[in-house]
This record gives structure tokens, C-alpha cells and sequence, in this order.
């Protein structure tokens, strides 16, 4: 597995409670100041926005700075070097146990899951009468959702409204109904490889308008070409202890301009109607079909979106 992690701090200390991921390969992409210092016992290549422009040359506008959604560019580096699995961390994430959260990921990965029914009975997995037998088991999950104890993840008027409401941790896991969206969270998230054309978290930042919606609009945008293929979502186990508490005026400032346009941007794909037959190529074909404008748009972000997209979801055909 490889851990992608983006970072705007001068150092990675908060890799010092993190032993198991002494055991696998790490990709930080710093988004503001110098390459930070990497503490003993951990395999990092770091990236910064000059070794972007270098890369992409021209394209490097698709990945934004001064925002989480520049770790997009760390799941293209870690597609390329061919690792079966590929997960992100946010750096004020740490472990709840020593040794959990990679098996746990992997767990989920491997996993086979039930998609188009659920059970009639509350809180439980048990088929009951009448729950047909071929699809039991049958589908591969693409994304391992994990979520976080301690501070949650609420958006800056729920913050307010709850400012010390504390999630436990989690234990469980639930499989995301086929055909519903839902809050994919950047913070703790782990894919297959194949999965990796569809998670690119967009045009966010001081740049474009808004932020902190890169890994939603990430989330309504994967789900929407996996529903269509066939990959199931599980969500919960493994989860981390989210210890920053951040200021919910300034995520409020920047969530502000987007909140009408996260109302709407779902409905619009929900709309859409996939035809291909792989992640890329549904991509590239859900960035086609939207629209160009929708309510709440910001600035014409959408048109500039949609483009980002389809640059994004070139990257991985095969040439």
C-alpha cells in the first residue's frame, strides 16, 4: 500500500506515532514552503507544486495549491508506481491502536459486498426471507471509507452548532447503499488502483472561489462511475483520532461560497447517465455530460471543473 499524504507544515512529526507506516511507501505532496523533515524510519518521497509544473507541464493547473485537494497529484504519482492499493492520511490524524489501520483498509478492499438489496431488519446484516441468493457476496469494493473518533468532520455551521460534540471510535463497517451519495472524507481513505482515474479532488482554494469540498465533490463523482460499474463503498472501520480542532469562522468563509453549489452539483450527476465500460472511460464521460453551469455555480467554476477533469482522467490512458 501506498500512503498519500499532503502537508503544509515544516515538518512530518506526526509520522513518530505512526510505526506501521514504517512499512509501507509514503508520498507527501507539500503545498506551501519547503520540503519538510522527515523523521527516522519512514520510506517518503516528498513532492512540492515546482515538482508539479515539472511533470505536468502545461496541465499543472489542474492540481491547486494552498488546499487538502493537491493531493490529487500524489495519487497520480502513486498509480504509476503500480502499487495494488492506495490510501491518504491527513497529518493531524493519528492511530488509535498500534497496529490496525493498513489490515483494516486492506481488509475492506478485499472484501466482496452485497449491493442493490439491504436487510429489512434493523441495524442488522441478516437475509430474510425473499433476499435473492446470486447477488449475496457478489461485488468487489473500490473504496475503504474510514472515519475518525475524537473531533468530527462537520462543516463550519454544524461546527458552531456542536463545538464539542466528540465522535468514539469506530469499530464497524457499513456497505454505502448503490446509487446514494455519500460525505467521502479525505482525512482516512484508501482504494484500489483501478479506482484511481475517478479520485481526483478538483479545483479548490483561494484560487477558485471556495474550498473544502475537493474530496465531497470527489466522493459524488467516484461513486456515480462505481454505482454504474459495479464497485462497492464500504464506510467506517479502520478509523483514526482526529485531534485538531479547527476554526469553524474560517471553514465557515470558505465553505460558504460553495454551499448552494454542493446542493445542487449532486442532483446534476444523479441526472447522468454512464455508458462505458471502465473507470477512465466513464470518467471522461461524466466530465462530458455535465453541464456547464448549474445553480450556485461559483465564477464558472464548473466549465473550468469539467475541463480539470478531463486533463485529470487523460493522465491514465494508456498511450
Amino acid at each position: 500500500m501506498i500512503v498519500v499524504i499532503p502537508n503544509h507544515l515544516p515538518t512530518l512529526d506526526f509520522l513518530k506515532e505512526w510505526e506501521e507506516l514504517k512499512h509501507c511507501k509514503i508520498i507527501v505532496v507539500q503545498d506551501i514552503g519547503y520540503k519538510p523533515e522527515i523523521p527516522d524510519g519512514f520510506d517518503v518521497k516528498i513532492y512540492d507544486h515546482k515538482d508539479i509544473e515539472k511533470d505536468l507541464g502545461k496541465n499543472a493547473w489542474i492540481i491547486p495549491s494552498r488546499t487538502s485537494a493537491c493531493r490529487s497529484y500524489g495519487y497520480y504519482k502513486a498509480y504509476q508506481q503500480g502499487d495494488e492499493f492506495i490510501a491518504t492520511l491527513d497529518n493531524d490524524c493519528y492511530p488509535e491502536e498500534e497496529k490496525y489501520w493498513i489490515e483494516g483498509h486492506l481488509e475492506n478492499l478485499n472484501r466482496l459486498v452485497t449491493l442493490d438489496w439491504e436487510s429489512s431488519v434493523p441495524d442488522s446484516k441478516l437475509e430474510t426471507r425473499g433476499f435473492p441468493y446470486l447477488i449475496r457476496d457478489k461485488s468487489p469494493v473500490g473504496v475503504s471509507h474510514g472515519l475518525w473518533s475524537n473531533v468530527p468532520d462537520f462543516d463550519g455551521v454544524d461546527m458552531l452548532k456542536k463545538p464539542n460534540w466528540r465522535f468514539r471510535r469506530e469499530t464497524e463497517t457499513k456497505v454505502i447503499p448503490r446509487y446514494s451519495f455519500y460525505p467521502m472524507c479525505g482525512m482516512n481513505l484508501a482504494f484500489i488502483r483501478e479506482m484511481a482515474p475517478l479520485m481526483y479532488f478538483g479545483l479548490q482554494g483561494p484560487s477558485w472561489g471556495f474550498d473544502q469540498y475537493d474530496d465531497i465533490f470527489g466522493g459524488i463523482f467516484s461513486k456515480k462511475v462505481m454505482d454504474h460499474l459495479g464497485y462497492g463503498v464500504i464506510s467506517g472501520y479502520p478509523s483514526v483520532e482526529h485531534r485538531k480542532q479547527s476554526n469553524a469562522f474560517i471553514n465557515l468563509k470558505k465553505q460558504a461560497p460553495g454551499l448552494l453549489l454542493n446542493e445542487h452539483l449532486w442532483k446534476e450527476v444523479q441526472k447522468i447517465k454512464l455508458t462505458k465500460k471502465t473507470p477512465v472511460d466513464c470518467y471522461i464521460e461524466l466530465a462530458q455530460k455535465l453541464p456547464k453551469t448549474i445553480e450556485g455555480d461559483v465564477d464558472g467554476w464548473l466549465l473550468k471543473q469539467k475541463e480539470a477533469m478531463l486533463v485529470w482522467a487523460k493522465l491514465f490512458v494508456e498511450k
